[in-house]
């Protein structure tokens, strides 16, 4: 698996169009995740209610996976026990791609 590319167009995506659910709020999710490596359940829900955490990681496995669920083997994330745990390459990957972006301009509306 091409674990940057991955992270690439998961980036992407969250960029690519207006969703219901605000972008930094998505990238809040996704780079807590990475950051951490594991998320509770009740850690995700501070990111958004269980249908925005549900349409965010879901955007992410698309640009993974493409359409469908996660893979049970190399998936970019799986459920151990109660907690949910993010592939160490695309944790990587993700950290990577977005230590790369500019600091949103001053005054930029967001």
């Amino acid at each position: 698996m091409d674990w940057a590319a991955a992270a690439y167009r998961a980036r992407r995506l969250f960029a690519a169009r207006r969703r219901m659910i605000p972008e930094d709020r998505s990238l809040a999710l996704i780079d807590a995740f990475a950051a951490q490596g594991r998320l509770s359940p009740a850690e995700m829900l501070g990111h958004g209610p269980s249908d925005a955490v549900a349409a965010i990681l879901g955007h992410v496995t698309t640009a993974v996976h493409g359409w469908g669920h996660v893979p049970a083997a190399n998936g970019w994330y799986r459920r151990e026990g109660s907690a949910f745990v993010i592939h160490p390459g695309f944790a990587i990957a993700w950290a990577a791609a977005r230590a790369c972006e500019a600091p949103p301009a001053a005054g930029a509306g967001g």
